[in-house]
């Protein structure tokens, strides 16, 4: 049981994290505080794609890493 525990407390985390930046990426006050953000589509989603692709390669190589030293 002390094994799956990791586990669900990651898959936890990125849950509430993937929902709550949708929830606040459609939020009214989002887009109403900055106006700019709409008219910058393409480039911030360059940059966030980057970013996701960074965190993921990241996390493949942890996992990998954790994986090969733990068997």
């Amino acid at each position: 049981m002390m094994k799956v525990v990791p586990y669900i407390l990651i898959i936890l985390v990125a849950v509430i994290g993937g929902v709550s930046t949708l929830v606040i990426g459609h939020s009214k006050a989002n887009k109403v505080s900055n106006p700019e953000y709409d008219n910058r589509t393409k480039r911030n989603w360059g940059k966030l794609s980057w970013i996701y692709i960074t965190a993921a390669a990241v996390s493949f190589a942890a996992a990998a890493i954790y994986l090969s030293t733990n068997s």
